[in-house]
């Protein structure tokens, strides 16, 4: 028997923003004083937010606020939904409740309970805000403060990707990730999807997609789906098109929503 959350969770991963609010609704109505449940509905009501209508938009951002806020009271370590109010904060126009002191302040309350948490808050932060050099400065200390952590040499390989589409650099780091902890699932998804983006070392990327995909992945890791388009692109500059159609398609069945894989199937087939 699945549980409103589990089924609202894999609404969400297919992108059926609609449907997952409604569940977690419910979650919520089940068990009001749910941490977990409120921040979930936060979630749904944020990503229906992004493709509202500039009318939706204002109630839907004022319900995120209410439900990411009522989690972090319930809960105050309930560090998902301080991230959510943070994003909010950072996000949301001041007619609709955003506000960076409030953001800072909640970056605050991250990093007493959690540094590396933290660092990631404050990197956020100076990224809305066009510091980059700030948010590279809280992912370098991160890994100075926990050198032997495959999570903080990921988020600096994360911010090597995102801010300076270095993909070299990014992918040493998750190579170290994954050499301090084997486990860390995430880092072997991302030294393929490195290698798909830059079409080096392809061999190793394919084997770390491949990896990825005998283990389930957290709800806040990256899912099956986009592991089958990395997988898939990587076959495409491999010459082998049977292999990244069958990949496309299969990264589109388990999600339909996603144009990019639609137009990289379209493409070669």
């Amino acid at each position: 028997q699945t549980t409103l959350l589990e089924q609202g969770r894999a609404a969400m991963q297919r992108g059926d923003y609609e449907t997952a609010a409604n569940l977690f609704e419910k979650a919520v109505a089940q068990n009001p004083n749910s941490s977990d449940a409120h921040e979930h509905l936060a979630e749904a009501y944020g990503s229906l937010a992004q493709k509202a209508n500039i009318f939706k938009q204002a109630s839907l951002a004022s319900k995120t606020h209410h439900e990411f806020a009522r989690a972090a009271e319930l809960d105050p370590n309930n560090l998902d939904a301080r991230m959510g109010l943070i994003e909010f904060y950072m996000l949301a126009p001041g007619f609709m409740g955003g506000d960076e002191k409030k953001a800072v302040q909640e970056a605050n309350e991250i990093k007493r309970r959690d540094s590396m948490r933290g660092h990631q808050a404050f990197a956020y932060i100076y990224g809305r805000q066009k510091k980059p050099d700030l948010a590279r400065k809280e992912y370098l200390d991160a890994v100075r403060e926990e050198p032997n952590s495959p999570k903080s040499h990921y988020l600096l390989g994360i911010s090597f990707l995102q801010a300076d589409k270095n993909y070299k650099s990014a992918a040493e780091e998750f190579e170290m990730a994954v050499k301090l902890d084997p486990a860390f699932m995430p880092g072997w998804f991302q030294i393929g999807h490195m290698a798909a983006l830059s079409g080096a070392n392809l061999q190793r990327g394919e084997e770390a997609l491949q990896k990825y995909l005998a283990y389930t992945p957290k709800p806040d890791e990256p899912q099956h789906y986009r592991a089958y388009f990395w997988l898939g692109g990587i076959y495409e500059k491999q010459g082998k098109r049977a292999e990244a159609r069958q990949s496309y398609a299969q990264s589109l069945r388990i999600n339909p929503r996603q144009p990019d894989v639609a137009e990289a199937l379209k493409k070669i087939s």
